[in-house]
């Protein structure tokens, strides 16, 4: 199903004609509730602690109606991996609620429990594929190999690609909100309804603060670029912590001819935030090993023919057997010129020349002496 294309939903419902199917999906945050829509298989409703207030009503509306807007390659990147909402519930003049599309069961895994007992299926977010393989073996998860890493990252920066392109400002980034697939490269990202349009209220994100953002300023596009720096760095290392030493590692692991870890670095280090590089550039470098990830806008849905596979030499691994970075392939020695037929023919043919010379003057000079 198509998360956004295939909704058959007005822009805008009345609560009272929400049927809800009984069964809670989730509550925190923002929502007071999340259930699955008793007459539409594979849609739910969040309904909010406290009804939105204009402002916020507004730019719900304005996401509502912006896929109609864009491209079909933009769309459909959305449609692939968002939860994107897709109608506004109101109660009278008040929005109190949002539908959208429920995460795919791929999304969602039974884990192991102690005992030898399995759970029921829970979301395999963002926090399980920043840990070691040991951890993930623990729990009944497939851990991730280093190529698999990579496109995960790239269907995350594809995603954000989009939303820069429509001035969407996520801002809440973090261990809890990106889904993957164990099986595919497939991401799902949730809390869409929360986004800004050009700039969003601050939203704290333990352990993805943004050092050119203090606590309570609005944010705005450059944030999304760090953050999204920083959780492909993550996505592709398994590794959270302090990002500038776990991209030192990074880096000494990568091929010097790449540019993705020195833009990966501008994100993440730069205080001109109009220095931070466009998220559809680190998607480019990281898509096109080698290259000069120049190019600032990057078609979605590419990754299957335009990634190129990464193929050289193994990474250093942890002592529990995770790779520490994903390197692209280093170029191989240019070959040595190799000596021309033609010029050892020439250097022939001069060499006979000047031995005949020397025979010539030695017959010269024994008819004079004997003369």
């Amino acid at each position: 199903m198509r998360t956004w294309s295939d909704n058959p939903f007005p822009d805008d419902i009345p609560l009272s004609s929400v049927k809800l199917a009984g069964d809670n999906l989730g509550v925190g945050g923002q929502a007071h509730t999340v259930e699955r829509l008793a007459d539409h298989p594979g849609w739910v409703a969040k309904l909010y602690k406290s009804p939105m207030g204009p402002q916020e009503a507004v730019t719900l509306g304005r996401l509502v109606k912006l896929p109609r807007s864009m491209t079909e390659a933009d769309r459909g990147a959305l449609d692939r991996g968002a939860a994107w909402p897709v109608s506004r519930i109101t109660d009278g003049s008040r929005t109190v609620g949002v539908v959208m599309a429920e995460a795919p069961a791929r999304f969602y895994v039974p884990f192991n429990l102690r005992g030898g007992r399995r759970s029921g299926p829970r979301e395999l977010q963002l926090d399980h594929l920043v840990k070691d393989s040991a951890y993930l073996e623990d729990i009944g998860v497939q851990p991730p190999t280093r190529q698999r890493r990579l496109e995960i990252a790239c269907r995350f920066l594809e995603l954000g690609a989009v939303l820069e392109r429509h001035d969407v400002v996520y801002g809440d980034w973090s261990y809890r909100n990106a889904l993957w697939d164990q099986d595919s490269d497939s991401v799902y990202l949730l809390d869409i309804d929360s986004c800004g349009i050009g700039t969003r209220p601050w939203i704290a994100s333990p352990d993805w603060s943004d050092p050119a953002f203090p606590e309570g300023t609005p944010l705005t596009v450059p944030t999304d670029r760090y953050r999204m720096a920083l959780l492909t760095l993550r996505c592709i290392t398994g590794t959270r912590g302090e990002p500038l030493e776990s991209l030192s590692r990074l880096e000494r692991d990568w091929s010097a001819s790449d540019t993705f870890p020195e833009l990966l670095r501008q994100a993440l280090d730069r205080g001109d935030l109009r220095q931070r590089p466009g998220t559809a550039t680190l998607l480019k470098a990281l898509r096109s090993p080698g290259g000069t990830g120049s190019q600032t806008d990057v078609a979605p849905g590419s990754n299957v023919t335009g990634f190129r596979p990464v193929r050289h030499r193994p990474a250093p691994q942890t002592a529990d057997g995770t790779a520490t970075a994903a390197a692209p392939p280093t170029p191989s020695p240019a070959p040595q010129p190799q000596p021309s037929p033609a010029g050892d023919a020439k250097d022939m043919l001069v060499g006979c020349g000047v031995v005949l010379a020397l025979l010539a003057l030695v017959v010269v000079l024994f008819f004079v002496v004997w003369t």
